[in-house]
């Protein structure tokens, strides 16, 4: 009987002696949290993550007893790595070097790390948007240091990060027109990935970015092909540029250029005139314009028409050429009153 009694005795300590230490293991995990925090409150990154991992382990150990420790040490470390990378980020800013901002990037990588392996989706997603953006930012660094080819691979990262970057693709577009010997087409293909990506996303700017970049290099390329006599070409450039900004004055201009040159004189007055409607300069840009107008119609032996817009055009630079015109060729009256 006392043998019983004893072994009764002995079975109530041990569940006592159990429900002691167990008191104390939960004990030590809340210090260890409570202190992991205000290490946080601090800014003492590193030591707070230690104390973190500390209380989600001894958490673990007691099973039950320690869940909510461990929910509330879990939810707190992607937050606290997040906290680490805004800190790179304030030193950037401040001192804005590509090794200041790949440690940034570095450091928002590892928050999405840290973010995914505790289920952590709202910071995951933000540390992400803020690596695409922070790549974007490190292109445009490279591409100002004319590092181009560093700049195109930096692009391709983010790209492959977040297809839907449509920023990525104009830029892109943009370096590609500043490498000697780079294809029209690729450049043409990037900036209608642009459009095609940012009407997807309703992104209006980046829209209205790619069509002006892509409408300015054919129309450049257009009158250059133009000044080396190749007018088939600039023709087509420069027809293909108004697809993507119909309402482009110099390019209706450009044409007119290039319809003169081939004395295609009423093609050339139909783009004058289009470029005159659609032209917002002052006199400056319009007498260039009025220059081809009369040309066109001097072609056409329309007299009082040319004479009329070399009457307009003779201003700035083309006022010389212009009263030539008007005195010696066309021999017109206002010339020669």
């Amino acid at each position: 009987m006392k043998s019983s009694i004893t072994v009764f005795l002995l079975g109530l300590f041990i569940i006592g002696l159990g429900q002691t230490v167990e008191a104390q293991d939960r004990k030590e995990a809340v210090q260890t949290y409570n202190s992991a925090r205000e290490m946080i409150q601090s800014g003492d990154y590193d030591q707070a993550i230690e104390q973190l991992k500390k209380a989600i382990e001894v958490g673990q150990q007691l099973g039950a007893q320690g869940k909510d420790i461990v929910e509330r040490a879990e939810s707190k470390m992607p937050e606290v790595y997040r906290q680490m990378a805004l800190d790179n980020y304030r030193t950037f800013k401040q001192d804005q070097t590509i090794p200041n901002l790949d440690a940034t990037i570095e450091a928002f990588r590892e928050t999405k790390d840290v973010a995914d392996e505790y289920d952590n989706s709202q910071v995951s997603d933000q540390a992400n948007g803020v690596i695409n953006q922070l790549l974007y930012s490190k292109s445009i660094i490279q591409y100002k240091q004319q590092n181009f080819q560093d700049a195109l691979a930096t692009l391709d990262e983010v790209i492959e990060n977040d297809p839907n970057y449509s920023k990525a693709y104009y830029q892109k577009g943009i370096i590609l027109k500043k490498i000697e010997g780079t294809d029209l087409e690729r450049s043409m293909e990037l900036f209608d990935q642009a459009i095609e990506v940012g009407k997807e996303n309703n992104d209006s700017q980046i829209v209205s970015q790619a069509t002006n970049a892509a409408r300015d290099e054919l129309v450049y390329r257009g009158a250059t092909a133009t000044e080396n006599k190749n007018f088939s070409r600039a023709k087509e450039l420069l027809n293909r540029a108004l697809e993507y900004d119909s309402s482009s004055a110099d390019a209706h201009f450009r044409l007119a250029q290039a319809y003169n040159k081939t004395q295609d004189w009423q093609e050339a007055v139909n783009h004058a005139e289009e470029a005159l409607g659609l032209e917002t300069g002052g006199r400056t840009d319009k007498a260039k314009i009025y220059f081809e107008l009369a040309t066109a119609y001097q072609g056409l032996g329309q007299k009082e028409n040319a004479c009329g817009a070399f009457s307009n055009a003779a201003y700035g630079n083309f006022k010389s050429p212009a009263e030539h015109q008007m005195e010696h060729e066309l021999e017109c009256e206002s010339a020669t009153e």
